[in-house]
């Protein structure tokens, strides 16, 4: 089967506002393919071409050279950029610049009113969208009046509803206080899981990149890394010196590590680390008086 994106060799370059300056590379001859059903992360610093290259699959930018191919689409195809729309949706941080009406049941059905689509069928998926991001019981609420996180999870049913192959979510949590990143990552997996939309999650949270399938770290317009996340995040010095954390069961295991105990360097959840230390502590006849504290 063909990947339902392609990035071929492709570079893509802002001009600058000074005269006669070179235009600003950004990506520097970019390969990728995403397949259908992939939940993958995409990490860098700020400024490394994570949210250019987004922008690039849903055909918001253009590459300088190179082919983005979306369902064997060219994004360059100023004819098949509606299309292509339908294909791949895009989710921005702020989810306040998103919601454009008054009501959520018509904000996720703004989209497919501007498609022209018959009202029974429209009715249909809005239900449906907001039943799969479990906002339905707020469909007649005022938007403004919502969470950071339900606010969130309105947009994203709005992409939803057009029943897109890809979703494509630009730090769709970098506004949302804990309870906020946790329901939006809760709508991810589910979309991901049950409807098999293909996701990719640019994000600077490492513990939602952990719970991806597949990581890309992008450095200086560059692919540095793309392995599955326990790979990566394995790699706890060279993820430091681009600049970026690591979850927080990797950080722990690493300074267990460097003190001298023998845990695995790709241990990613809470329980699978709390089994090794315990493991460890076993063999060395270390137990644990649940009453006193006590050795």
């Amino acid at each position: 089967m063909e990947s339902l994106i392609k990035i071929d060799h492709v570079r893509f370059s802002y001009q600058t506002d000074e005269e006669n300056a070179e235009p600003a590379e950004v990506l520097k001859d970019i390969s990728l393919e995403f397949e259908h059903g992939e939940l993958v992360a995409v990490l860098g610093h700020n400024g490394s071409g994570k949210s250019t290259l987004a922008k690039l699959i849903n055909g918001i930018l253009r590459p300088t050279s190179g082919v983005v191919t979306v369902a064997g689409m060219d994004t360059s195809d100023e004819e098949k950029l509606l299309e292509i729309r339908q294909h791949v949706g895009m989710v921005f941080q702020n989810p306040d610049n998103q919601i454009v009406a008054t009501v959520v049941e018509e904000d996720v059905a703004f989209g497919l009113e501007n498609l022209g689509m018959p009202s029974d069928e429209m009715r249909i998926r809005v239900d449906q969208a907001l039943h799969a991001v479990g906002m339905y019981e707020y469909r007649n609420h005022a938007p403004h009046q919502l969470s950071g996180g339900q606010k969130q999870r309105v947009a994203i049913a709005g992409i939803i509803a057009m029943r897109p192959d890809c979703i494509v979510l630009d730090e769709p949590t970098a506004m949302l206080d804990p309870q906020g990143r946790i329901e939006v990552m809760r709508t991810v997996k589910m979309l991901n899981r049950d409807y098999g939309i293909t996701v990719i999650l640019i994000t600077h949270e490492m513990d939602e990149a952990a719970q991806c399938d597949r990581v890309i770290v992008i450095d200086h317009g560059t692919v540095h890394m793309d392995a599955p996340p326990n790979k990566v995040f394995s790699h706890v010095d060279e993820m430091r010196a681009l600049g970026l954390d690591v979850p927080q069961v990797t950080e722990l295991c690493s300074i267990l590590r460097g003190a001298g105990y023998d845990l695995d360097p790709e241990i990613l959840d809470v329980s699978t680390c709390v089994e090794a230390i315990a493991e460890l502590f076993s063999q060395k006849g270390i137990t644990q008086n649940a009453d006193s504290g006590s050795k």
